[in-house]
């Protein structure tokens, strides 16, 4: 497997991983106005190379952080969120047009009908056009910081990611997110993910998770069962929470575990 790992603007100047093939670059609210030219220049250069650039999670809108949300039903907001959208994809194209994940919305305090907000989705890929936007499937449960435990109300199930190829150059699988589409965890639905995705599966997130609402494990303390991946030629990410800590141990261990993985995978009869 190609392994990467996610990297924030700080974590480039600060770690080094020899072990990862590619990295993915994570914004943070606010990091589009602090990229410069000469800053651009030094991304283009970062060793692991950036493959894929992830948009931010948070904005700021009406004098308070909000999450990103293609789904709004607040027209305004809506728009300023394709907005930075667009923003985030040419921050992507001058790093060597560079995929661009994102995260569709729709999250709530609780279950709603999610058909008005997938409909908002849509024209919001619409307006925003395919060209590089790698979509991310969410979990049941989402976790928000400041705010607790949080429903996904689009994106969830594979059928429902599957009705917006036409509007995404392709998606991502977050294994976490995958397992935890369910309440009580779905293993099926990793290997389902691939197969009904088909050529449209371009990248992989990847940690362990444990239903109901335990995401961003480490490899191996989890109940994911990995071998859905054996002969991927998808890219693979390790997203473990915090994994950028301590030089970045997380990253580091996660994918040691991965290729042991991948020894016991070559060695079986």
């Amino acid at each position: 497997m190609k392994l990467g790992v996610m990297l924030s603007l700080r974590d480039f100047r600060t770690l080094s991983f020899p072990e990862a093939a590619f990295s993915e670059l994570l914004l943070l609210e606010g990091d589009i106005g602090r990229i410069d030219r000469g800053l651009i220049a030094e991304l283009k250069r970062a060793k692991p190379p950036i493959a894929y650039v992830h948009a931010q999670e948070l904005v700021q809108h009406g004098g308070r952080r909000r999450l990103l949300d293609l789904t709004a039903e607040d027209e305004a907001f809506r728009s300023s969120c394709v907005k930075t959208l667009q923003e985030s994809r040419a921050l992507a194209d001058s790093l060597g047009q560079v995929g661009l994940v994102i995260h569709p919305g729709g999250i709530r305090s609780s279950a709603v009908d999610g058909m008005p907000l997938f409909k908002n989705l849509e024209r919001s890929l619409s307006e925003l056009g395919p060209r590089g936007l790698l979509l991310e499937n969410m979990p049941w449960y989402y976790w928000q910081k400041g705010t607790g435990r949080m429903v996904s109300n689009v994106c969830v199930s594979i059928e429902s990611v599957a009705r917006l190829s036409d509007k995404v150059d392709g998606f991502v699988l977050d294994t976490a997110h995958g397992y935890l589409s369910r309440q009580d965890g779905s293993q099926e639905y990793l290997r389902d993910f691939m197969e009904v995705l088909g050529k449209k599966g371009k990248h992989i997130h990847l940690s362990d998770a444990r239903a109901p609402d335990q995401e961003g494990l480490q490899v191996g303390e989890g109940d994911i069962d990995f071998s859905f991946l054996k002969g991927t030629p998808l890219p693979v990410m390790i997203e473990v929470w915090n994994g950028h800590e301590h030089g970045g141990a997380g990253f580091k261990e996660g994918i040691k575990r991965l290729r042991a993985i991948e020894s016991k995978w070559a060695s079986a009869p």
